[in-house]
């Protein structure tokens, strides 16, 4: 069988996904009213109406992206070296291909599309994959939105010490979860949510420009730098042992295949998923390029994260960390909301099996409890940069590497599959297998530093 990379997947046309898929959500509607659900409800009852376009899929991608982690991105390089910059390139491609893989996987029945991440690694692996899928993606997602709460609380706590203002960090995260918690609880599916998207990429591609640019015009001169430096910064192409570890947290960037099948299941145009991934994928990688090669630019083995840390109090650069916190404020959801959404079909939170006022209330429970242990966490370990390097060695390079590949030569059976295809989920997977286990040593080791140390 020969599989062509733009197509959705064998003996699936565009057509019939659309009719598919229209036929899903109708028989979703009936079912809801029945006390009688079945298996194959499971696979119906998220199913959403196909109405949006490839643009709001588009922000959707780039929401959960560009964020927060491009303030952790130039100490990333500088792990690694200018290296570093070509790994953003070719993640970049590897996550678009890595996506179009697991689209097709999600087509790899005829007549039906399998509705989500945990799904599709059920129907190739049984209930272990299922669980373990469930439990990957939840570990994920609210992981990302722990570093999320850390950044937003200790930057609000800056900003109003330099008012004269005094508030302590916990007191900042609170803060920001109970901001968070509002859309995230009233907020069913990620459909409901892409007007958020918009704001919240408009806001976090201001950051990065202001960002780059300040790194640039304060950059390390013999006249103007930090007290803590007495000497300049120093540049290297590439370090090799950094490698593992920066795949790690350059992955967590590109790590979207759990909220895909969502993404994928609001296209008016579910045909368009290939090449609207792609360009998503080059406007990411232009903002990570250009957030983190100013950076390293400018501070060079000097470089901490967040790189808000390197600049100076200036009112553009206050500026843009209120910005990234009120985008991050608008990202979580669409993070949080596909964490939950497969959570709770696992769980079975659903109309159908519940009815609506019984479904809303545990939904509104769930992710109450959610919010509240990621506060929990965000205050007993507020360490950005080494939260972020570990959420990235243990579940996005699993995300981004393992699954999406496991999944379809599985699904597929590898004598169905062109043969450069195998041999490039090999690389893949053997890729994700090191940065994995090296990303979690460096990870584990950087935290007990920071802990001991008392700063991150």
């Amino acid at each position: 069988m020969r599989i062509a990379l733009d197509s959705d997947a064998p003996g699936v046309s565009d057509t019939s996904t659309t009719a598919n898929t229209s036929d899903f959500t109708n028989s979703s509607d009936q079912h809801s009213s029945s006390k009688a659900v079945t298996d194959s409800d499971v696979y119906l009852e998220h199913a959403v109406p196909r109405n949006g376009s490839w643009v709001g899929a588009v922000f959707n991608v780039m929401c959960i992206s560009i964020g927060t982690g491009t303030m952790n991105l130039p100490s990333v390089v500088r792990r690694c070296g200018w290296f570093g910059i070509i790994l953003f390139v070719l993640m970049a491609i590897v996550g678009w291909y890595v996506g179009v893989l697991f689209k097709r996987s999600m087509y790899s029945r005829p007549g039906r599309r399998i509705s989500s991440f945990s799904l599709v690694m059920r129907e190739a692996f049984g209930p272990a994959g299922y669980w373990f899928a469930t439990a990957i993606t939840y570990l994920y997602c609210c992981g990302t939105v722990v570093s999320w709460i850390i950044i937003s609380g200790t930057q609000i706590t800056r900003l109003l010490g330099f008012a004269d203002a005094h508030l302590n960090e916990k007191a900042s995260m609170a803060i920001i979860a109970i901001a968070m918690w509002v859309p995230f609880t009233l907020l069913k599916t990620l459909g409901e949510i892409t007007i958020s998207s918009v704001f919240g990429v408009l806001t976090a591609m201001f950051t990065v420009v202001v960002l780059g640019v300040t790194s640039l015009q304060h950059k390390y001169t013999d006249t103007n730098h930090s007290p803590e430096f007495d000497s300049g910064p120093t540049h290297t192409f590439i370090i090799g042992s950094g490698i593992p570890s920066a795949l790690a947290s350059i992955s967590f960037m590109y790590a979207g295949a759990v909220v895909f099948p969502h993404i994928e299941a609001n296209m008016k145009r579910p045909h368009q998923f290939g090449w609207m991934l792609s360009l998503s994928n080059m406007l990411v990688c232009g903002a990570y390029i250009l957030s983190s090669a100013t950076g390293y630019v400018a501070f060079g083995n000097q470089t901490v994260s967040p790189i808000l840390n390197n600049l100076p109090n200036l009112a553009i650069v206050n500026a843009a960390t209120i910005l990234i916190i009120v985008h991050v404020v608008f990202a979580a959801p669409v993070m949080l909301v596909s964490a939950n959404l497969e959570l709770e079909l696992a769980l079975g939170v659903m109309p159908g099996l519940m009815g609506k006022r019984r479904e809303f209330m545990w939904r509104a429970l769930m992710r109450t409890v959610t919010m509240g242990i990621l506060l929990g966490v965000s205050i007993a370990i507020p360490y950005f940069g080494q939260v972020i390097d570990l959420v990235s060695a243990i579940s996005t390079t699993v995300v981004f590497f393992l699954v999406p590949v496991f999944c379809y030569v599985k699904l597929f059976g590898w004598r169905k599959i062109l043969k450069y295809e195998l041999v490039l989920c090999f690389i893949l997977a053997a890729v994700g297998a090191v940065a994995c286990v090296w990303g979690l040593i460096d990870a584990i080791k950087s935290l007990r530093t920071a802990i001991q140390n008392g700063h991150g």
